[in-house]
């Protein structure tokens, strides 16, 4: 019998049993998870908090990032600006 890859099968993804992953995962392009009213988007070295993640650079989103160990908070407001 082939032994079926979870990619395979509709479903399979377990939500209610603790798991670990190791290894590493590069992206080719942003990741979004949306929520309800917000959605979180890792693009290019920043974290992102929007209203609509096809949109990065609208009025109000939020982002994070990290220099030299110091974390920077910015809000969108016509320009990225420290808060």
């Amino acid at each position: 019998m082939a032994k079926l890859t979870a990619k395979q099968v509709d479903g399979v993804l377990d939500t209610t049993s603790t798991q670990e992953v190791t290894g590493q995962k590069t992206f080719s392009s942003a990741q979004a998870f949306t929520g309800r009213d917000q959605s979180i988007v890792l693009a290019g070295g920043f974290m992102y908090w929007v209203t609509d993640p096809t949109v990065l650079n609208q009025h109000g989103n939020t982002r994070i990032h990290f220099i030299n160990g110091q974390m920077f908070v910015e809000v969108y407001d016509r320009n990225w600006m420290a808060i």
